[in-house]
């Protein structure tokens, strides 16, 4: 028997059902949103991997918040020699662009704007792909845009 909650992924305290939704724990782990006490227990006693994932987004974005260039290669060193293989690959990925990181670090400046926009348009491209005539594509950019 599943609660009303369920469509709505808000979680359940039902006396049947008792359950944390995924998007529950992403939002605690990346927003940093509060869970229930009960689940919050839950979760690191059956999942004790979480504490290292809280912890990597945290000191991750601690790097970016303060600017510090020897955080970042704290951060690099400590998590080349994880147990974790995704966080041995994300170090390994700094590292390979490290020149790319330090400017990301260093400056508040960010192309993510661009990005966005970018990203924006190879979908309606890949949406619109043989489709209707160079009059509509055109159309439909700048209209989304």
């Amino acid at each position: 028997h599943l609660t009303t909650e369920l469509p709505h992924r808000q979680g359940s305290k039902g006396s049947q059902a008792d359950y944390v939704t995924r998007e529950m724990i992403f939002h605690f782990l990346w927003f940093d949103e509060p869970l229930e006490e009960a689940h919050h227990a839950y979760l690191f006693q059956h999942y004790p991997i979480l504490y290292e994932i809280k912890s990597c987004i945290q000191s991750f974005r601690q790097i970016y918040e303060c600017g510090n260039m020897p955080f970042l290669y704290l951060f690099i060193e400590n998590h080349l020699t994880s147990g974790i293989v995704s966080f041995k690959s994300f170090a390994k990925g700094l590292l390979k662009d490290i020149e790319a990181v330090e400017n990301s670090v260093a400056s508040p400046l960010s192309n993510g704007f661009v990005e966005g926009v970018n990203n924006k348009l190879k979908m309606i491209k890949r949406i619109m792909y043989g489709r209707g005539s160079l009059e509509l594509l055109r159309a439909k950019l700048m209209f989304k845009i």
